[in-house]
């Protein structure tokens, strides 16, 4: 009857551990698939890079021009590297393959003035972008245990956009009394928008629930050209076109947050 009995318990063990294990063969597909056909939101903050070489080159141009002229304005910083910032919505179709839609805003402004006793000039240039992009990644199934890696094209509308402001004035003599007498004022924006065309890698990392870091950089092409341009000068309006061309093109990098929904 012991016998009987122990023969009876390890084949009623037996058949629990085959339970257990078809159990979790048969919920593994659905394990699987709901990780994936979900929707996360995304916000980061990010740096770029960009090939606006020519703008600068125009505002140290302007430098040295209103030197020569005898007004020593002092030199512009850069634009061609600024933060932007980004948030969007991503659909995980499958395990492979992933759309997303984000929008990304970037502004960048440099300023320039001389105050002296004879004059005041004060110069303000700006350049920046609304862009709105649709990405499609691809996750190789080869990925380390703690993080999923994926490479993206993307094709977005570049929404560019650029100012330029100088406003100056010479102190001149009204008999015995000097007055300020405006010799610059001009004040112009621009903007333009164009397709633009993207590559990059990135990069989840989960933190908890589901959170995740994420992280990417990637190039831009963005070639906008010359912008037209609206212009104040001493309150006269006119369009004409820009003197140089623009190319947002340039390489980017950001960090943020994903939240699976």
């Amino acid at each position: 009857m012991r016998h009987r009995s122990e023969s009876n318990r390890r084949a009623a063990d037996r058949c629990f551990i085959w339970i257990v294990l078809l159990l979790g063969v048969a919920s593994t597909p659905q394990m699987l698939h709901s990780q994936h056909r979900k929707w996360s939101i995304t916000a980061s903050i990010g740096y770029n890079r960009l090939n606006l070489d020519a703008v600068d080159e125009k505002n140290q141009s302007d430098v040295d021009g209103w030197g020569n002229q005898g007004i020593p304005v002092g030199q512009f910083a850069s634009v061609k590297r600024s933060p932007f910032y980004s948030a969007g919505v991503r659909y995980r179709y499958d395990r492979e393959i992933a759309i997303s839609l984000t929008a990304s805003y970037w502004s960048k402004t440099v300023s320039s003035s001389y105050d002296g006793p004879d004059a005041t000039l004060h110069l303000d240039r700006g350049v920046g972008s609304t862009d709105v992009v649709l990405g499609i990644a691809y996750y190789p199934p080869a990925r380390p245990y703690f993080l999923e890696w994926y490479i993206q094209t993307s094709l977005g509308l570049a929404m560019a956009r650029a100012s330029a402001r100088a406003v100056g004035s010479r102190m001149q003599k009204d008999g015995s009394v000097l007055t300020p007498v405006l010799f610059v004022d001009t004040d112009g924006t621009s903007a333009k928008s164009k397709i633009s065309a993207g590559l990059s890698m990135g990069a989840d990392i989960r933190l908890f629930g589901g959170l995740s870091l994420t992280m990417g950089a990637g190039y831009r092409l963005a070639q906008l050209g010359i912008l037209e341009s609206d212009i104040t000068r001493f309150g006269q309006h006119s369009k004409e076109p820009t003197t140089i061309e623009f190319d947002y093109s340039g390489v980017l990098v950001s960090a943020g947050l994903q939240f699976e929904l």
